[in-house]
């Protein structure tokens, strides 16, 4: 982790305007074609869930934008940002889970499956596994529904500036498979312009079929 010089930064301006705001996140709703990704993980069993977590996961960490945090008024770039992801249960109820991000995908995909199954033995929260600091992008996903909006709920008592993704439903059109996808972001550190580039991003990586 490093501290980005404020005053050679050409978002300067922009960052100091923007934290001045009461509500400065915005959230972006988009979809991506996933049909290559979702027939790859059919085609060999894998977890389509755990594919497209972790594909999302080199998008972000692909544009920097996406690893700025704010601390003390301050911006720093993380290295890299891991996967700090709600897990769903069987009985309607979710827990927060922590998966560290690593470009070998059977290893994130054994951790992940780690955390899905210490979500599933627990109850509550597990607020612990959201503890791990905001080198995180807080994940959800809604595999029930589409939707072609989201908001997230903030507590403004705290430092936040976590970017936070949202995934929904899997549906077919015109023989291609589809997902909303929802970004939601701190406005002093990410514009319209660096989630087109993640999201441009996360779909070439999903056309990979392998």
């Amino acid at each position: 982790m490093k501290k980005l010089d404020l005053n050679n930064w050409k978002r300067k301006e922009h960052f100091e305007f923007f934290m001045q705001y009461d509500e400065p996140f915005y959230g972006i709703v988009s979809e991506i074609d996933c049909t290559d990704a979702y027939r790859y993980a059919k085609k060999n069993r894998l977890s389509f869930f755990a594919l497209y977590l972790h594909r999302s996961l080199i998008a972000v960490n692909g544009v920097e934008e996406f690893r700025y945090r704010i601390h003390d008024g301050k911006v720093y770039v993380y290295d890299v940002v891991h996967a700090g992801s709600t897990i769903g249960r069987a009985d309607g109820t979710f827990a927060f889970s922590f998966v560290e991000y690593t470009e070998d995908f059977n290893v994130f995909q054994a951790s992940l499956q780690k955390e899905i199954e210490a979500v599933q033995k627990s109850t509550g929260l597990r607020k612990e596994s959201d503890s791990h600091g905001d080198n995180i992008i807080h994940y959800s996903s809604l595999p029930w529904i589409t939707f072609t909006g989201v908001t997230h709920p903030m507590n403004h008592k705290i430092e936040d500036s976590c970017p936070k993704i949202t995934f929904g439903k899997v549906f077919e059109r015109a023989d291609r498979m589809i997902m909303p996808v929802g970004v939601y972001a701190h406005h002093a550190l990410i514009d319209g312009f660096h989630i087109a580039r993640h999201l441009e991003l996360f779909q070439e990586i999903m056309n990979t079929g392998k």
